[in-house]
């Protein structure tokens, strides 16, 4: 065995183990979930709440109009290395594919908020998704706007770390290191409200009679037992992939899903609803940017990606014919019994 692939196999059972350990976490709960990700939240933006207050004074608003040369950069970024149906695109010395790839990256899952309307009150429902919305944005763009304009970090230096570095400017060591020690654990809960949030989608899924029913069965802590280890083994079939093509392949994933939705929501609101001729056509011009956008990642996709994406969906396909394969035969040796 070489190194690398010593370092590789040391690499997936740390990635397993996390894993595990992760998934445990969610077998015990939402509730515990939602304390773990409650304390989690507070210790990851803390410092860039601090980096605002502090910086504020000190930003320089021309540092926002500052574009790039056009100069075309390398990057450190595996995506690249992927061929596809088209080249890889710069515009403005930007690298499309990484930039759209890392833009859907930091706004998916606002869908998922969906998967825990049969476990939270409406009202909480709906107080969630309207925080979470107005704390995403705002903690996305002001660090960026008082990173960008409180320091003299160039484009070229805007990579892994970039956060922390303008945080040690800002306030001082103390403060990146929060910066990367927040950036870390924020990590964790974002992987545990995720496996939560997937695991309950497919539990709603077997509830309905869409998948087979094992994937319904509850643990003792009324959590998806069989729903959880389908998504912990999918994860651990893609740990060993590069994240910024794992990246590439849940954005594939995630865009998938919400043009989907958005043709339901065509079906629903637009086609069959009841909405006046004004509304309707200002849900139809909501929907052509997000649906652009959606096209754009398709087609820049690598071919790892459309391989990717056509095991998946052939793997929901087997699933959902099994059930139907077994209500069929359920259906049908009922009636043998019934005959005779």
């Amino acid at each position: 065995m070489t190194a690398t692939d010593h370092n590789l196999l040391l690499r997936f059972v740390i990635l397993a183990g996390i894993t595990l350990v992760l998934a445990l976490v969610n077998y015990r709960g939402l509730d515990i979930v939602g304390k773990v990700s409650t304390l989690i939240f507070l210790l990851a933006m803390t410092p860039f709440v601090l980096m605002v207050i502090i910086g504020t004074r000190t930003v320089d608003p021309q540092k926002w109009l500052q574009t790039p040369t056009g100069q075309e950069l390398i990057f450190d970024d595996d995506t690249l290395t992927q061929q596809g149906w088209f080249p890889n695109a710069y515009l403005a010395g930007i690298a499309f594919r990484p930039f759209v790839n890392n833009l859907y990256w930091n706004f998916n899952g606002f869908d998922q908020a969906s998967h825990y309307s049969t476990s939270v009150s409406k009202r909480a429902l709906r107080n969630g998704i309207a925080g979470s919305f107005l704390l995403s944005s705002s903690l996305y763009i002001l660090p960026i706007l008082i990173a960008t304009g409180a320091t003299d970090i160039t484009q070229e230096d805007w990579k892994e770390g970039a956060f922390a570095t303008a945080g040690t400017k800002i306030g001082g060591p103390w403060l990146g290191n929060w910066i990367v020690v927040g950036a870390g654990v924020s990590l964790l809960a974002q992987f545990v409200s995720e496996m939560s949030a997937d695991s309950l989608q497919v539990q709603g899924m077997a509830d309905r009679g869409q998948v087979p029913s094992l994937f319904s069965t509850r643990s003792p802590y009324d959590t998806p037992t069989y729903a959880l280890l389908l998504g912990v083994s999918m994860i651990l079939v893609l740990v060993w992939l590069p994240f910024s093509l794992i990246v590439e392949l849940s954005n594939f994933t995630f865009c998938v899903v919400v043009t989907v939705e958005f043709f339901s929501f065509i079906q629903l609101n637009i086609r069959n609803g009841d909405h006046s001729k004004l509304r309707k056509t200002i849900y139809s011009l909501m929907l052509v940017a997000p649906l652009l956008l959606n096209i754009v990642v398709f087609i820049t996709a690598s071919y790892a990606t459309y391989i990717y994406g056509a095991c998946v969906t052939v793997f929901g396909l087997i699933l959902i014919n099994a059930k139907r394969a077994s209500s069929a035969c359920c259906s049908f040796c009922g009636r043998g019994e019934e005959s005779v």
